[in-house]
This record gives structure tokens, sequence and C-alpha cells, in this order.
């Protein structure tokens, strides 16, 4: 009779704890350009009146994971991790706000990066007993109000491949009409037409398609930033069509 006592009034504990933290994640940004790393918060909170105590059998106290849609896990922060086997804790006085940060490179499982959509982040505690319920929140991939973050032209070519179609940032060299002879990326020529011009970066050249405000011969070396979409002409070449160039410093200025 005391054993049923004793462990009624531990299972009403533990549901009194659970009904005392208050947790939520969130993304620094609501949307993120692709390739873009995603960096995410995850906090908990004691909107109780007594201390919470959470008892861990290893270094690791939380988890975080994406998916798309509901069930399609595409990464988990723990997976491949090694964590240290001692005992860890957290205790939360009442009040008190703790926060985990974590990152994601937009890779799935197997490396590759994910495309553009809505994905959904989710983040749990992992003590030893009573884990909370997970929370969620949901995270956008390059859509239209996303920042684009510059990749290098090594990274676009491969993003070529991996999500057709992406719109990416691109900081490089202006080579007019001579890109590195050497490139295979570029020695086949231009992509569309005679008028089209490459850029340079310390992985690689690219041609663009569209008009820039350059002079080809005269502005070799002028430093820009271009944004696009990725394409690919039926021999494999990766070239960028043209939404926007800006020159961010001239050559000799």
């Amino acid at each position: 009779m005391r054993w049923a006592i004793a462990v009624l009034a531990m299972a009403l504990a533990a549901g009194r704890a659970g009904a005392d933290l208050a947790q939520g994640v969130k993304c620094e940004k609501p949307g993120y350009g692709l390739g873009e790393r995603v960096v995410i918060h995850y906090s908990i909170r004691n909107d109780g009146c007594s201390p919470l105590v959470y008892k861990f059998p290893t270094t690791k106290q939380f988890d975080v994971w994406i998916t798309r849609g509901d069930s399609e896990e595409l990464f988990r922060l723990s997976k491949n991790r090694l964590y240290a086997q001692v005992l860890t804790s957290i205790c939360l006085a009442p009040g008190e706000t703790k926060t985990f940060r974590a990152e994601w490179d937009q890779k799935d499982s197997k490396g590759n990066q994910v495309g553009p959509g809505t994905y959904t982040v989710c983040a749990q505690l992992t003590p030893s007993r009573n884990p909370p319920p997970p929370t969620k929140c949901k995270l956008v991939i390059g859509g239209k109000t996303a920042a684009l973050a510059p990749v290098t032209i090594r990274q676009a070519i491969a993003l070529a491949s991996e999500v057709p179609n992406s719109r990416v940032s691109i900081n490089a060299t202006y080579k007019g009409w001579t890109p590195s002879p050497n490139d295979p990326n570029t020695k086949d020529g231009p992509p569309v037409t005679r008028s089209d011009w490459a850029i340079c970066d310390g992985t690689g050249c690219m041609y663009v398609v569209g008009p820039i405000d350059l002079n080809p011969s005269n502005d070799v070396g002028t430093q820009v930033s271009v944004i696009g979409r990725l394409k690919k002409t039926d021999k494999g070449q990766v070239y960028l069509a043209l939404e926007s160039a800006k020159v961010t410093k001239k050559e000799g200025g």
C-alpha cells in the first residue's frame, strides 16, 4: 500500500513538473536562403512556484530535428554525435529560463542540400524520466522574402545538380569574356550567346547570361555581386541566368 502511494505521489509530482514547464523553439529568422546556415533557439522556463529538476544519463540534454511534412526526418542534431557518459542535470528556479542553441547547414541525412519549401523544426528535452513533449515551429527555405546568403561558385555548381533552378547570390570577380582557360565549367565557351560574360572566385568560374554595365575589356577585375537562377546546358555546363548585378568595387578603385 505504501509503495502504491509513493508511486502515485511521484506520478503527480512529474505531472506538476510537466505542467510548470513552458518551452518554445524558434529560428533566428522566419526565412532563409538556400544554403544559408539556420540558427535555432530552444528555450525552457519554469512557470511554477518550486524548482524544476531534470536529470540526464549523459551530457546530451536536448535534441533538435527537422522534418518535411509530418514524418520525413531530414536532420537530427544528436545523430552521429558522441556524448560524455556522465550524469548531468538542469535545475530551473521559479521564473528561470534556459536557452539552447543549435545550427543546421540545410543538408539532409545523406549530405544533400534540401530544396525550397516549408519545414518543421522540433525540439525536446531528453531527461532519463518523464521527458516533456516536443515543441515545434515552421521554417521557410528559399522563399521570396528570404535573404540570400552568398555562395561560392563551387557551391553553386554543386547546388545546380542537387536543386535545379536554385536562386543564388555570388560575390566574385568580373572576367568579361575571358574566364580562366583551365576552368572545367567554362571550357566550352559561352552557353547561350556570345555576349555571355564570366565571373570567377577562388573556387571556380561561371558564365552569366544577362546585361551588366561593365566593359568586357576595360573592367576585367571588377568585384561584383550577382543574383540569379542556376541553369545547366545539355553538356552539363552550369551558368547563371541573371536577375540583378551590383558592382561592389571597381578595378583600381
